[in-house]
């Protein structure tokens, strides 16, 4: 199946919860945020310049073709076809527009995501079919994904939250079941990643895993290291991996599939996130190093 960016609307909560209808080319009326990725032209074989779909951190770069039907949908919502993107965890995919009057940029919703984005020959697999929990998650280990996390503070009552500058926004429904999961695992809670393919992935270290769950996902891992040293294709993965243990201390893990605990959350809000931001890449959300997600954590 090809992948294709559909003219597709959609419906997201609004402000107080209000649903509101969203169509390609309007603005965006929900917080700003998803897996990242961004538009280039690069050079091909050939030496021509050719739209590519990027995923990029520091010095690492990896791409692909363009999804059909994004460069002119791209158009309708900003002058510019290069630059930044996002994708929700409920395929919605979203860009910024600098906004003259104002200076800032202004988000806008391009369309639907349809079939898998693949990165072929990188190593990468942003769906892969027949995961375990406790494996190495296959996909990208940075900026993939929606940031939620699991509380364990009290009054929490089971909902997913995230944080923008130290304020707490929470799922418009109850994830009884995953937060379970999550703090099975991992008893004092945290975050975890849904991705627009609907996995989700996690954080982990010796120190953090419960006992009910260490020799299971010890297990799953020693598997999966086994299997790395049996192909070379894997040695993108293994450094990629590697890094994020590097960079957070914890190991990138898989968790499960959102469909399975009742489908991606949305937000609840009570203020606006469409007025924009003064870079075209920034999100609605604190980094992973905040002092708002340290202090969803007991």
């Amino acid at each position: 199946m090809s992948t294709t960016i559909t003219d597709k609307k959609t419906t997201v909560p609004s402000i107080d919860g209000i649903p509101v209808e969203v169509r390609p080319g309007d603005r965006w009326p929900a917080p700003y945020r998803g897996s990242k990725y961004s538009v280039r032209r690069l050079a091909g074989a050939d030496g021509r310049d050719r739209y590519r779909l990027v995923w990029a951190r520091q010095d690492k770069l990896v791409h692909t073709p363009t999804p059909i039907g994004l460069i002119p949908l791209l158009r309708v919502s900003r002058p510019s076809i290069t630059g930044s993107i996002r994708i929700t965890s409920h395929r919605e995919v979203l860009c910024k527009r600098l906004d003259p009057v104002s200076g800032l940029w202004v988000p806008y919703y391009i369309g639907m995501l349809d079939g898998d984005i693949e990165f072929e020959d990188t190593g990468f697999d942003l769906n892969p079919k027949d995961m375990s929990l406790g494996q190495f998650w296959r996909g990208f280990h940075f900026k993939h994904g929606e940031t939620w996390a699991v509380w364990t503070r009290g009054g929490n009552e089971d909902y997913l939250y995230w944080s923008k500058r130290g304020v707490y926004f929470k799922s418009t429904k109850p994830y009884s079941e995953l937060c379970k999961l999550v703090r099975d695992i991992r008893p004092k809670g945290g975050r975890i990643y849904i991705t627009e393919h609907g996995h989700i992935w996690f954080n982990l270290n010796d120190a953090e895993v419960s006992y009910k769950y260490r020799d299971d996902i010890k297990q799953e891992m020693y598997n999966d290291i086994e299997l790395f040293k049996s192909d070379p294709e894997y040695d993108t993965l293994i450094e990629s991996i590697s890094e994020r243990i590097v960079a957070t201390k914890l190991r990138p893990l898989y968790l499960g599939k959102i469909d399975d605990f009742g489908g991606p959350p949305r937000t609840y809000f009570e203020g606006g996130f469409s007025k924009g931001t003064r870079s075209e890449d920034e999100d609605d959300e604190d980094g992973d190093h905040s002092k708002g997600y340290k202090r969803m954590r007991r």
